[in-house]
């Protein structure tokens, strides 16, 4: 019979487990497992309690803080009004005192408002304009909320990897805010205020059409040409109004918001702006790749720009009207263009109206050097090595032009530009006493893109031979095959990486032109464009010992609109500036300099006792030509040629008159002193500090020396100035001091140049045979 179990309610015996006796009772746990607390537990758990405790009310009321921040952000964005087209006094433009009082300021200019400021509303603008904004501006402004998160944090991450400031951030939105409502300052507090209204804004006035954002911000913003607002940009570039405008010269529009007082006179870098404008809209999908390449096509209007203004907003006499724009573009960049045409401010500028008046008739006037229309163009800068002011500035033959030569003209510096190679040397080292060998060179180099190394060819203008010569001679005589055997190191006694650190020289001096990521060692002969303007700052900062110091044009700023004068922004006297090459060397460099006047070949130059620095230089076919040179006090930077381009200076220039025969002619060199003569007139002459300055040799008068190997102070060899490029290169270094005739290259006749008032002393180097004077 089978067993049975009967199921009970709870578990199998063998599952249970037998209780012990007195099981219900707690278990006492042994005496060795209870934790000790000790007294300093006690008062470190108050402390963290007490510190949490302050953590929370300090974020509390931080939290609070920041709520009515916005609150009162809040609360001013509904108060805010539309910007107003304000027409008040001008703002007046004052020169440097003629005496000892401010009461000898001369007006030189005033800025009005609301001249040319015309508007569209949005329903006029067409949406390929407000989409070529977009493009270009801030491609992410249909997606945020006014201030864009993931455009600051890619900006952040491109800044950190080139390690300065290269991308902006801030959203449309945020530089209407700017431009209409904010100062310009840079502090933390104006970006904080702009980002929070930039918000509030779009939450509040722009949350059901955010395109008027755009059109707000196409109405307050400065196009160039004295153009603000879309409406007066879309009439003075195209003569047209904004309804009318093409894709094209929508792209072109915005593309001069980049930099509106250069490119509204530059219709070659317009074009090129609104090419990338229109590369930006393709990319993001506005335009078609057919509509792309039709507007690529459309020519740039012939007249640039196409129907400019009579009357300008900047107003004030033809002597000083390339200055007075160079300060209203200071005075935009500083306070914005709303400001500035509001008016109600009293400008002092640095102008020295003594100077400027002896630079234009010197040039231009009637007994001036250039009195003619078909004379050369000549740009002449002046400004104090120690503080950075402006003095004087002549931009253009004709004074009401808006092209300024001294700021925007870009001509090859020639060998003006050896003493940042002269400095570079210096700087690894190199003894200015090293000699090298002057005569006919030939490398390779590597030039990127072609598959075998370059020949290139260098040999002084008309082939001379000079055999050994120090660094500094060949500087004071313009030596190109020294030059390019420093910077190109054949024999280990030049320069290490030659052409990488006389353009880091250059540009730490302050030249700012793009020297591209390969530059040709032909660099060192000047080949690269630059302004007259970069070229005196270079200059300046040798003089002042090494220190940088930014050209102004502006002394003090002064806000008349108030019930109280308030001074808006005051120069310093002494600013720091910044050292960017060694003191020791910056005076060496002088010294050697000094050399180019006392022993080479700008003793045109000379001042007699006052000790004068500079340095010769001309382009290749006699293009170009200059002299910028200075006293303890003053830099004066001065270029020649013709601002259209196309002719040269071959019957212009002493020199070169010399080699086809003629007699007469001038040099950059001669101008320079009879206008420094004529505006250091009674001031002390001074000696630079830390420089010994070299005894000038004395003007021999003799016959013709020939070429020698040698250069010793009896018979110094013929001074020469060019090279002869190799079949694939450009680099032409410019001919300075020729020695024979070249082949002719104009059939221009010759310029009357010679100055109805007297002239100068010239003074003509030792080495200078009598019938053919050396060149500058």
């Amino acid at each position: 019979m089978a067993r049975t179990h009967q199921r009970g309610r709870g578990k199998g015996t063998a599952a249970r487990t037998p209780q012990r006796k007195g099981s219900g009772r707690p278990v006492k746990l042994p005496s060795n497992r209870r934790k000790r607390r000790s007294k300093w537990g006690g008062i470190w758990a108050k402390i963290l309690r007490a510190i949490g405790i302050l953590f929370l009310c300090l974020l509390v009321a931080g939290l609070a803080l920041a709520a009515g921040g916005y609150v009162g952000v809040i609360q001013g964005v509904k108060q805010l009004e539309a910007p107003q087209n304000f027409e008040t006094h001008p703002t007046y433009l004052y020169s440097a005192p003629l005496g000892e009082s401010d009461d000898s300021r001369r007006v030189i200019g005033t800025i009005f408002g609301g001249q040319n400021r015309k508007t569209a509303s949005l329903g006029e603008m067409p949406p390929h304009l407000l989409n070529a904004l977009v493009a270009k501006e801030d491609e992410r402004f249909r997606e945020h909320g006014g201030v864009d998160l993931w455009g600051i944090m890619r900006a952040l991450y491109v800044d950190i990897r080139a390690g300065e400031a290269v991308e902006g951030a801030s959203t449309i939105t945020q530089q209407y805010v700017k431009n209409a409502y904010l100062s310009q300052d840079r502090s933390i507090t104006r970006k904080v205020k702009e980002a929070l209204i930039a918000v509030e804004l779009e939450r509040s006035v722009y949350e059901d059409n955010k395109d008027q954002v755009l059109a707000d911000y196409l109405n307050t913003v400065y196009f160039g040409g004295n153009a603000y607002g879309v409406e007066a940009a879309a009439e003075t570039y195209f003569n047209k109004s904004v309804p009318d405008l093409t894709v094209a010269e929508s792209a072109t529009l915005v593309g001069l918001l980049w930099s509106p007082s250069t490119l509204g006179l530059d219709r070659e870098g317009a074009g090129i702006q609104r090419d990338l404008v229109l590369r930006k809209m393709f990319e993001t999908g506005y335009i078609s790749s057919q509509d792309y390449n039709e507007a690529l096509e459309v020519p740039m209007p012939e007249k640039w720009p196409a129907a400019a203004m009579v009357e300008s907003g900047l107003q004030g006499p033809s002597t000083t009207r390339n200055f007075a724009d160079l300060v209203e573009e200071e005075l935009i960049a500083r306070y914005g263009a709303n400001t500035v045409l509001q008016g109600g401010m009293s400008v002092y500028t640095t102008i020295d109206l003594q100077a400027q008046v002896a630079a234009r008739e010197i040039l231009y006037g009637p007994g001036g050097y250039l009195p003619n229309a078909d004379d050369p163009d000549l740009a002449l800068v002046s400004l104090d090595p120690e503080t950075g002011r402006i003095k004087a500035m002549v931009g253009n033959r004709d004074p009401d032009s808006q092209f300024n030569l001294v700021t925007q003209g870009r001509r090859q510096p020639g060998s003006s530009f050896k003493p940042f190679a002269l400095i570079a040397a210096l700087e690894q080292g190199i003894d200015p006493e090293t000699t090298f060998v002057s005569e006919k060179k030939e490398y390779m180099v590597e030039v990127p893109g072609l598959d075998k190394p370059e020949k290139w060819k260098v040999e002084n203008f008309d082939g001379i031979v000079r055999g050994e010569m120090t660094l500094e001679e060949a500087l004071w005589w313009s030596d190109n095959t020294v030059f390019t055997d420093l910077v190109m190191n054949p024999d280990g006694r030049g320069l290490e990486n030659g052409p990488a650190a006389t353009i880091d020289v250059a540009k730490r001096l302050g030249v700012s032109a793009d020297f591209g990521p390969h530059p040709h060692p032909s660099v060192v002969l000047g080949t690269q464009e630059v302004s007259p303007l970069d070229m005196a700052t270079a200059y300046a900062t040798i003089a002042n010992g090494g220190r940088k110091v930014e050209p102004t044009t502006i002394s003090k700023v002064v806000s008349n609109a108030g019930d109280e004068d308030e001074v808006l922004y005051e120069a310093p006297d002494a600013p720091r500036g910044e050292q960017v090459i060694d003191e020791e060397i910056a005076h060496k460099a002088t010294e050697i300099m000094i050399g180019d006047v006392t022993q080479g070949i700008a003793k045109d130059a000379s001042l007699g006792e006052r000790p004068v620095a500079g340095k010769t230089g001309t382009s290749e076919n006699f293009f170009d030509a200059w002299f910028i040179g200075y006293v303890p006090q003053m830099v004066t930077g001065i270029w020649m040629g013709y601002g259209e381009g196309g002719a040269t200076l071959e019957y212009t220039l002493d020199y070169a008159r010399k080699l086809n025969g003629l007699s007469g002619g001038i040099t950059p060199a001669e101008i320079w002193q009879t206008y420094m003569e004529d505006i250091m007139a009674g001031k002390p002459v001074k000696n630079f500090e830390g420089v010994e300055v070299p005894q000038e040799d004395p003007v021999e008068t003799t016959g013709p020396t020939e070429a020698i190997s040698g250069n010793g102070p009896e018979t110094p060899p013929v001074p020469s100035e060019t090279t002869t490029p190799g079949a694939t290169t450009t680099a032409s270094p410019p001919p300075e001091e020729p020695g024979v005739v070249p082949p002719t290259t104009s059939s221009a006749p010759p310029a009357n140049v010679a100055p109805a008032s007297p002239e100068p002393s010239a003074v003509t180097p030792a080495s200078a045979p009598a019938a053919s004077p050396a060149p500058r």
